[in-house]
């Protein structure tokens, strides 16, 4: 019979067709939906509660989830709140939303620049913590937004969103680099290579899709949230959001079975939406059952 195998199945072929599956297999469970996600509209109707944390113990992990709403004024009472639960939690491990934000020299420089974010980089440096970066890549958000969004809207989607992010961290708007810098990154993935894929290009497919906004590097906040019919920004900006929320809770819930502290800060919109996920989830490969979730006004 094992003759017969490896006539059917050389050892390389073999060996290719078991990486195959695994493959498959993998990308199946990284692509995985979770039961519960709140959706935009539920989310709405829910209290107003800020900041929204989560806390949660299993037989190993613990975790604390601070919901946090996006400030830079080191003074502002969220920020004393998160240092104060840090040192008490003591984390195994830190994530941020967004991205790892650049180390700063101080506390009130780390917030002053990079809000809540660039606080736990900080904080994760100072108590030598490993610290990672909740969100997926951009270019996985990217090509999951293409089964829904043509390449040209995801572009500006995502360069106009940055303009959001770079007035919020008070950078010099009027420095465009990132905008080529975006087209480089997206253009190079598969399907993307088309309009736009340079400055002018870029600044011709916003007048044309979006031409009651006057000045793109002065875009509210608000056109991301919108109900215009012609603005396709709110719908990209749901639906990543959606992606994100699964990746999100897939980190979560790896890093507490591998027995990990966790201290996780993102806006606050996430952690209310993926609770109903996590603590069904986590009832599943918990032994004890102690979660409490805390919600205050600073």
């Amino acid at each position: 019979m094992g003759k017969n195998l490896r006539r059917q199945f050389p050892p390389k072929r073999g060996f290719l067709l078991a990486l195959c599956c695994i493959l498959i297999l993998l990308g199946c469970c990284s692509h995985r939906k979770y039961k519960g996600l709140l959706t935009w509209e539920e989310y709405l109707k829910k209290p107003e509660k800020t900041p929204y944390i989560l806390e949660m113990t299993t037989r190993k992990g613990s975790l604390v989830y601070y919901g946090s709403v996006h400030k830079f004024d080191p003074r502002y009472p969220q920020f004393a709140d998160i240092e104060k639960r840090w040192k008490e939690f003591k984390p195994t491990i830190a994530l941020c939303e967004g991205c790892i934000w650049p180390l700063e020299e101080s506390r009130k420089k780390a917030i002053s620049r990079s809000g809540e974010g660039g606080l736990i980089r900080f904080l994760a440096a100072k108590d030598r913590v490993p610290i990672q970066c909740i969100d997926p890549p951009r270019n996985r958000e990217a090509i999951h937004l293409s089964r829904y969004f043509t390449p040209d809207k995801i572009k500006l989607y995502y360069i106009l969103r940055q303009v959001v992010v770079n007035r919020n961290l008070k950078m010099d708007i009027k420095n465009t680099n990132y905008v080529c810098s975006i087209l480089r990154e997206l253009s190079i993935l598969k399907g993307f290579k088309g309009n736009p894929s340079t400055f002018d290009e870029f600044k011709f497919t916003v007048h044309k899709m979006l031409p009651d906004l006057k000045e793109w590097q002065s875009i509210p906040c608000s056109y991301f949230y919108s109900d215009e019919p012609e603005n396709f920004l709110p719908k990209v900006h749901l639906k990543l959001n959606e992606f994100r929320d699964y990746h999100m809770i897939s980190i979560l819930l790896n890093e507490l079975k591998k027995g990990k502290r966790v201290f996780a800060v993102v806006g606050r919109s996430h952690v209310v939406k993926q609770e109903p996920v996590l603590r069904s989830e986590v009832t599943n490969f918990r032994d004890t059952k102690k979660e409490k979730k805390r919600g205050q006004s600073p």
